[in-house]
């Protein structure tokens, strides 16, 4: 008897369904749905199922939708992503407290000497726990890491952020220089801090003037603010440097 062979049935193609998502159409979901549209959203473009533009697109249409606290708790993140957080914001709070010995940094002195300027409201270098601030970066999705210490004076502020700039990888992560632009001596070429700078501001006007200066290191970066410090702020040892 003559035996056939049989080969296996190969798997036909079927082609994703095209994501047609109108405004009428998510305007019909509530903040948990728009949230799994999203998770999905993200899963179909990792796989190649949907076309990078297209992705794009209605990943800002989804988010225009939803308050930017729950995109930010929604995001899953690393371990790696976390404990490197947790670093840069030691960190940058322990170049805080050693500024915080060479100058007068207090938020009294500082309202003192910024009284009459319009809206001027003191703020400390640092969160009460002696840690770099979070910036609204995160919250806004523009950024994985947005830690920072700063000081404003007047009308200006001189300000040392840790950014790591959403979906990049975490090495492209960098200390960046932020203050207003009377502060320094050269103007910064646009980068891709620049538009992360002006939500460091704190009014419509202010945020024309913030500038953005990546740093290559750590080193150059403490170096750096301590000198944008130095035009803001008066050095607790002067009386005794004039005596």
């Amino acid at each position: 008897m003559r035996k056939g062979k049989f080969a296996p049935t190969k798997p036909v193609y079927q082609p994703p369904s095209q994501l047609v998502w109108t405004e009428d159409k998510l305007a019909t979901l509530d903040s948990k749905q728009l949230l799994n549209l999203l998770e999905n959203l993200h899963t179909q473009r990792g796989s190649g199922r949907v076309a990078e533009e297209t992705a794009t697109e209605l990943e800002q249409r989804i988010r225009a939708r939803l308050p930017s606290r729950a995109v930010a708790v929604r995001r899953k993140r690393a371990r790696s992503e976390v404990m490197l957080e947790a670093r840069v914001a030691e960190q940058l709070g322990g170049l805080a407290a050693q500024l915080a010995a060479r100058y007068d940094l207090s938020p009294e002195t500082a309202s003192r000497v910024s009284a009459g300027t319009k809206g001027f409201r003191a703020q400390a270098m640092t969160d009460s726990k002696g840690l770099a601030r979070a910036g609204s970066a995160v919250k806004n999705g523009t950024a994985a890491i947005d830690r920072y210490i700063a000081c404003r004076v007047r009308d200006s502020l001189a300000s040392l952020a840790y950014v790591l700039l959403a979906d990049r990888p975490q090495e492209s992560g960098r200390y960046v220089l932020l203050g207003t632009s009377d502060l320094f001596d050269e103007e910064p070429a646009p980068n891709e801090f620049t538009a992360l700078a002006e939500q460091h501001a704190w009014s419509a006007g202010s945020r024309t003037r913030m500038r953005a200066a990546p740093m290559a290191t750590y080193a150059e970066a403490a170096e750096r603010f301590e000198a944008l410090i130095a035009r803001v702020a008066e050095p607790l040892n002067q009386g005794m440097a004039t005596a």
